[in-house]
């Protein structure tokens, strides 16, 4: 239920429609961001929110990408990402601002509060050494997927380009990503 909420908190903030006393950019745009092992790319929408007469606002992002990141057995995971976000700074023809952001697929899919206890390797008397010390009904490495990150952008006529560093969390069933900084460009039209 607690996913189902936010879902619609996000898609909401999302369509938030403009009246008199807002001004909103509506943005497409492409996105690398990349270490050196790692990469994310991505095509997203984004709508900056603001008053009329000002540069300060926020604004919600939503990307679908792929992704590609080696974890600390450098085994490298490829995966579909869709990522959920808001940034909030100065929005102008120069923009400075901070973001964060999570991975919605495994907000809608990674539920782990719905886990039943009655699997049968929960029952340590009849398991080998090897279940005992390998095996977590919980799975405390598969977190949901998140980025927290600063970034600056320039426009020229409706064409945005902008750079930035992301931190990111990274983690699938039994890996962790052995980067979490990325830096990246977004090229984007404005509209």
């Amino acid at each position: 239920m607690k996913k189902i909420i936010v879902f619609i908190c996000f898609t909401l903030l999302f369509s938030l429609n403009s009246y008199a006393k807002k001004s909103n950019d509506f943005i497409i745009y492409l996105h690398h961001d990349a270490n050196d092992t790692d990469d994310y790319q991505s095509i997203g929408t984004e709508v900056i929110h603001r008053t009329l007469h000002s540069n300060l606002g926020f604004s919600v992002t939503s990307s679908l990408g792929y992704a590609e990141v080696t974890d600390t057995n450098n085994y490298q995971h490829s995966f579909i990402t869709w990522e959920g976000g808001m940034k909030f700074g100065y929005f102008s023809d120069f923009s400075l601002y901070a973001e964060f952001g999570i991975d919605l697929i495994e907000l809608a899919f990674n539920d782990r509060s719905d886990d039943e206890y009655d699997y049968p390797h929960n029952n340590n008397d009849y398991n080998t050494d090897f279940e005992n010390g390998n095996f977590e009904h919980r799975d405390t490495d598969n977190d949901i997927d998140g980025y927290v990150g600063i970034g600056s952008s320039f426009m020229i006529e409706q064409i945005k380009i902008t750079g930035f560093v992301r931190f990111r969390e990274i983690s699938g069933h039994n890996w962790q990503a052995e980067n979490h900084t990325f830096s990246g460009i977004e090229l984007a039209v404005v509209f």
